[in-house]
C-alpha cells in the first residue's frame, strides 16, 4: 500500500473517514494521527519487492542495498541471517519486552515441514522465539488470519467463524493489549493490487477501514501505540498490476509519536522497526 496522486485509479481516494483516509487524499488525517511519507526504494533501482522490502521494514536495514537489489518472494538466506540478527521482535524481546504475532497458520503449511516457504514476518517471529499459531487458537480468539474475516479459511473447508471487519479488529485490539509488542500482517490489499479490479480494492479498502477502527477502538492513546506501515505500494495504482516506486506511509497514533518525527527528515522503511523499539522502551 503507497501514497499515490488521488483520483479513480487510486481506490484510497474513496475513503473518506477513519484511519484511511488521508492516505489517498479523501479525507483529512483525523485526529490523534500523524503520517509520515516513507521512501521504500532506499536508494536502489528498481521497484520494491517483498523480501527486501520486509526485511528493512522489520530489522531498519537497508536490506537491497545490503544484497545489492530488490528481491521478490520470500527472504534468502542472507536477508534471513540479517533478520535473525536484526528483527525488531527479537530486539524487543532481548530487551525485556512481551512481544508476539498474532498471524494464524493452517495445518497444511506445518505439514510441508523443510519445503515451506518462510516468509519475512515468519522469519522474524521464529527468531525471535515466538511459536506460530495453529487454528485452535484462532477457535479460541487468540489469533487472527491473514484474511482476518476468515472467509479464506472457510473457502478451503476449514471450520472456522466467520468475523465482520469490526468482531476481528476488536480482537486484534484486545491481543495487543495484553503484550508490549503485537505484529500482525495484512497482505489482501497486495493480492487485489496485483490481481483485482478498483471495485475490489475499493470494497477491501472500507472493510480494512472498519477493521482498523475497530482495533483502535480498544486501545487507550495514553498508554498504546499504533503503527501502519508496508513494504511497497501498488493498490494505490490500479491501473497496472506492478509495485510501484511510491512512498509508503508511516500512519501513528497513540503513545510516543513524537520520538519518530525527531528521527529522520527523510523518512524510510527503514525508520520503523527503531521508531518501534523506541516506544517499545517507554512502557
Amino acid at each position: 500500500m503507497g501514497l499515490g496522486p488521488p483520483g479513480p485509479a487510486n481506490p484510497l481516494s474513496s475513503v473518506d473517514e477513519g484511519p484511511l483516509a488521508p492516505l489517498g487524499g479523501g479525507g483529512p488525517l483525523p485526529d490523534g494521527f500523524r503520517l509520515l511519507e516513507a521512501d521504500a526504494c532506499l536508494g536502489v533501482p528498481g521497484l520494491p519487492q517483498s523480501a527486501t522490502g520486509g526485511t528493512s521494514l522489520f530489522t531498519g536495514v537497508n536490506a537491497p542495498a545490503h544484497i545489492g537489489a530488490h528481491a521478490q518472494g520470500y527472504p534468502n538466506t542472507e536477508l534471513k541471517h540479517l533478520i535473525a540478527n536484526q528483527g525488531v521482535l527479537r530486539k524487543a524481546r532481548e530487551r525485556g519486552a512481551h512481544v508476539d504475532f498474532a498471524n494464524a497458520y493452517t495445518p497444511a503449511y506445518f505439514e510441508r515441514g523443510q519445503t515451506r516457504h518462510r516468509s519475512v514476518t515468519t522469519v522474524t517471529a521464529e527468531t525471535a522465539g515466538i511459536r506460530l499459531k495453529r487454528l485452535e487458537e484462532l477457535c479460541r480468539g487468540e489469533a487472527i488470519y491473514r484474511d482476518y474475516s476468515n472467509q479464506i479459511l472457510r473457502d478451503g473447508g476449514h471450520e472456522a467463524e466467520l468475523l465482520s471487519p469490526e468482531a476481528a479488529g476488536t480482537r486484534l485490539g484486545r491481543m495487543a493489549k495484553k503484550r508490549d509488542l503485537l505484529v500482525y500482517e495484512y497482505f489482501q490489499t497486495d493480492i487485489v493490487g496485483h490481481r483485482g479490479t478498483v471495485d475490489d480494492a475499493r470494497g477491501l479498502l472500507s472493510s480494512l477501514n472498519r477493521f482498523l477502527m475497530a482495533a483502535l477502538g480498544v486501545l487507550n492513546p495514553e498508554e498504546d501505540t499504533f503503527v501502519l506501515s508496508s513494504d511497497h505500494g501498488n493498490i494505490e495504482n490500479m491501473e497496472n498490476s506492478s509495485h510501484t516506486s511510491n512512498p509508503v506511509p508511516i500512519l501513528l497514533w497513540g503513545k510516543g509519536l513524537h520520538k519518530w518525527t525527531e528521527k529522520s527528515a527523510k523518512p524510510s522503511i527503514c525508520d520503523v522497526a527503531p521508531g518501534i523499539l523506541s516506544v517499545v522502551e517507554t512502557r
